[in-house]
């Protein structure tokens, strides 16, 4: 009996040993430690499938990427103004004639280097810094019907060809005239270094928008500009000075304070005779660019009555009193 139960158990056994191995070819392997990376990942969708029409030729798959376009300036000697040229400067109204006067602030400017003896006439192209204190300039040229308040019998017909133009410069007026009514109205005539400097600015410009004369910036010789003659004041805003100053080329020749002495001396260098003349500038409606270059002087009879010359008026600050700011 003992026999018996030792070959149960042995059958038993066998049969436990004889269990179905899994299916597959992959051998037992030891299972891994369950982490966070073994999540199963979302499926995503399938990346839609490229169009022929979108694929790029071979040629432009080696070529670079093309850069934004790119315009590049163009670099000139001088800036040159837009129109219309606007500005936002101090300025005042001069009580007696109401004219509108412009700020030149005290500083250094180029201005001629030497003395109004050196070079009597023509082109000074030697300039050199020097400082001058605060002025003020008209900023227009004298009109007709300012001066017509100084002069009631002033007619300005006899050189327009019977027209009337208040809004015209004062022509054919003399050195002394044009004085007495800066004096008048409570100014002077400006200095030749402070003409030069109202027109320039700090630059050293040959105009007062640059070094080269450009056709409708002043009223010069020739009909190219819009005028065979002469215009009324403020005509070529884009030819106005770096402080605002209008007409400072051409239009009229414009006196100013300065004078000069000739010594004139015979060729055996005795019997001088000295001959006193004064200064006009700018140039005027008959004028070539080169004498209506800034740094251009004009030698004149002082007596001289020429329908091409005209004016402007100049105050210092310190005797700015009776002006009302603006």
């Amino acid at each position: 009996m003992r026999t018996a139960a030792v070959l149960g158990l042995m059958v038993l056994f066998a049969v436990g040993c004889q269990t179905t191995a899994p299916q597959g070819d992959t051998p037992y392997q030891r299972a891994k430690r369950w982490t966070m990376a073994h999540k199963k990942k979302k499926e995503s969708a399938p990346p839609a499938a490229v169009k022929k029409s979108q694929i790029p030729p071979a040629s432009a798959k080696s070529k670079a990427p093309e850069k934004p376009a790119y315009s590049r300036p163009v670099i000139r000697k001088e800036i040159l103004p837009s129109y219309p040229r606007s500005y936002a400067l101090p300025t005042i109204i001069n009580y007696m004639d109401q004219s509108l006067m412009v700020r030149v602030p005290e500083g250094n400017y180029w201005v001629p280097a030497d003395y109004v003896f050196s070079v009597p006439m023509g082109q000074n192209t030697h300039l050199q810094r020097r400082r001058l204190e605060t002025f003020y300039i008209d900023r227009m040229e004298i009109t007709v019907a300012q001066y017509r308040q100084f002069d009631p019998d002033y007619d300005e017909k006899r050189f327009t060809g019977d027209e009337e133009c208040p809004e015209c410069p004062a022509m054919a007026v003399t050195w002394e005239q044009a004085r007495r009514y800066c004096e008048w109205a409570g100014k002077r005539l400006p200095t030749e270094n402070e003409w030069e400097a109202a027109a320039r600015g700090t630059s050293q410009w040959k105009y007062p928008w640059g070094d080269r004369p450009l056709k409708k910036f002043g009223n010069l010789n020739g009909d190219v500009d819009g005028f065979a003659g002469i215009a009324r004041v403020g005509s070529f805003p884009m030819g106005a000075s770096p402080f605002g100053a209008m007409d400072m080329t051409g239009n009229v020749w414009e006196w100013v304070s300065s004078t000069v002495i000739l010594d004139q001396r015979s060729a055996s260098g005795k019997n001088a005779k000295l001959q006193t003349l004064n200064v006009v500038k700018g140039g005027s409606w008959r004028s070539s660019p080169e004498m209506a270059s800034i740094s251009f002087r004009n030698l004149v009879n002082p007596k001289m009555m020429n329908p091409a010359f005209g004016f402007r008026c100049a105050k210092s600050a310190r005797t700015a009193k009776d002006l009302n700011s603006r």
